[in-house]
């Protein structure tokens, strides 16, 4: 497979709870609703996703964006799965940005 990247603006999610919605899965978006910081949470998981398709080498559509959840595991770091297993992923944000690196190795 491959390494997938993305970077998402973080102003560019503020307030998007529609958005929210739609590309969150359902723990996602349990957790969502009860940070303080949404926009920064939406941007990260946005961001990951996204990297998750780039390394899939897959279509935005091929994937729904709610199959692919990113969830912290009790040492606190993400873990992103899809369909079962499980993908190391790396969530970094810095001010206005949110970085995500997927790496598969199949």
């Amino acid at each position: 497979m491959g390494i997938g990247i993305d970077l998402v603006y973080i102003p560019r999610v503020r307030g998007k709870a529609t958005l929210a919605k739609r590309v969150l899965s359902a723990e996602e978006l349990a957790i969502y609703q009860k940070r303080l910081d949404k926009d920064t949470f939406l941007a990260g998981r946005f961001a990951a996703k996204e990297a998750f398709f780039k390394a899939m080498h897959e279509k935005l559509n091929t994937i729904p964006f709610r199959a692919v959840s990113t969830i912290n595991d009790d040492s606190g770091a993400p873990v992103l799965t899809y369909e079962g297993k499980r993908y190391p992923v790396s969530i970094s944000h810095d001010g206005d940005y949110a970085v995500a690196i997927v790496h598969i190795e199949e």
